[in-house]
Formats: structure tokens, C-alpha cells, sequence
């Protein structure tokens, strides 16, 4: 575990599981699909969270397991459905991002860029993002770290003297801790999804009950 007052002046944020609680709704979807084909029903899907669709898929053929050919085209399809009603932000999220307001904040996500802005707008969150550093095929996906060292590059458009000891990033799944952590960058934690024995043994630096806790840890200059 870090020492407290970590010199801040910029973050990243993971979007899914992080600051909405987007990846137990496509768990949601994995196992109602996974139950009405009555197909995957031995699967953990919840020790998934934070991988992408084919790297979920990869996985489970590693582990021997047939997936029908139109399974994750139906979850998707369900999990776009209840997204719309069901999305919701993690408690302290806008208040932990109102209090980030003065600092620069790029979002490093796994999903697509019109997903992430969209649903930015909509649970409010895109007026303290100044940029988004999301998939789009060029980039490979967490775990691997080109998302966050492209959202630190951004960060450096904004601020040409910034460095990665100057920044944080904020994660929830074991993929994305494990990306933040091949950049060298703090990374904080949040037990939305692991607990923190787990995100400690994955290398997350902080780990946090609730994001607003960051705060105990970190001084904005």
C-alpha cells in the first residue's frame, strides 16, 4: 500500500466497473443468455469482468468449453437493452470527479469510443473528461497497456511538462490493473469488482471500498 499524499495532477480513469456499473449488467446478460440457451451454465462469468467479448470467448475455448455461435450476439443484444435503464454511476463518483475538476482526466477504456462518450453524457460525467483514449482495433486492449500509455500522451498534449509520476489510474478489473501497472503510473484500485486481497495480489498500489476514498491518499497540486 502507497504512503499517503501522493502528488496529483492528473488522472486516468477506466470507464466500465470503474466509474459505472456497466460490467455487472453484461454479467447480467452473459448468464440470462447463458441460461435461456441452457449452454456455459459451469461458467464464472463475474471472473471475467473487464476482458473484451473476444477475449472472454478465447478463454473459454482454451478451457474447452463450445460457445453457440450467436451467444455473445445475444448478450450484447440484451445487455444494450437494459443498459439504457439500468446504468448507473458507483456512489462518490460524481463527487470524486467534482473534486478532480481542476486537473486533467482522460478516460482509458476497453469499449468503443461512442459508447463511452455517450453514456459519459448521459449519467454526466463528460463535462470533467478532456479526452478519451478508447479501442479501436489499432490499439491492443487491456491487459496489454497502450490504452493508458496513449491516454498518458494525451495528458501530455495538455500539459507538456506532465509525468507518469504526476498522474493516477483508477481501475476495478484485473485486466486493467494489469495494463496500469506495465506503464509504471500509480494505480488505485476499487473493489467494484475483486476484493482487495485480489487487486493487491494483481499490483494495484491502492485499493479502495469506494472511489471517493482516493482522497485519504493523494494531494491535488
Amino acid at each position: 500500500m502507497m504512503d499517503k499524499n501522493i502528488k496529483v495532477k492528473a488522472a486516468i480513469f477506466d470507464f466500465d466497473g470503474t466509474l459505472v456499473d456497466s460490467e455487472s449488467l453484461y454479467t447480467k446478460a452473459l448468464i440470462h443468455v447463458s441460461n435461456e440457451m441452457n449452454v456455459l451454465k459451469e461458467v464464472d462469468f463475474k471472473s471475467l469482468a473487464g476482458y473484451q467479448t473476444k477475449d472472454i470467448d478465447n478463454i473459454l475455448k482454451k478451457e474447452g468449453y463450445h460457445i453457440p455461435d450467436n451467444f455473445f450476439k445475444e448478450a450484447e443484444v440484451y445487455f444494450h437493452k437494459i443498459i439504457e435503464t439500468d446504468l448507473e454511476t458507483f456512489d462518490g463518483v460524481i463527487e470524486t470527479l467534482e473534486r478532480l475538476k481542476n486537473i486533467n482526466i482522460v478516460i482509458a477504456s476497453n469499449s468503443n469510443i461512442n459508447y463511452v462518450t455517450r453514456m459519459s453524457d448521459k449519467k454526466g460525467i463528460s463535462k470533467y473528461i478532456k479526452d478519451y483514449s478508447c479501442y479501436n482495433g489499432k490499439l491492443k486492449a487491456k491487459p496489454e497497456p497502450d490504452l493508458f500509455l496513449n491516454a498518458f500522451e494525451l495528458l501530455k498534449k495538455l500539459d507538456n511538462d506532465i509525468k507518469k509520476e504526476d498522474v493516477i489510474i483508477f481501475e476495478d478489473s484485473l485486466a486493467g490493473i494489469i495494463g496500469a501497472k506495465k506503464t509504471g503510473i500509480t494505480t488505485a484500485a476499487i473493489t467494484n469488482s475483486y476484493s482487495k486481497e485480489i487487486l493487491l495480489e494483481n499490483g494495484a498500489d491502492i485499493v479502495l471500498n469506494r472511489i471517493d476514498e482516493i482522497f485519504n491518499y493523494i494531494e491535488i497540486i
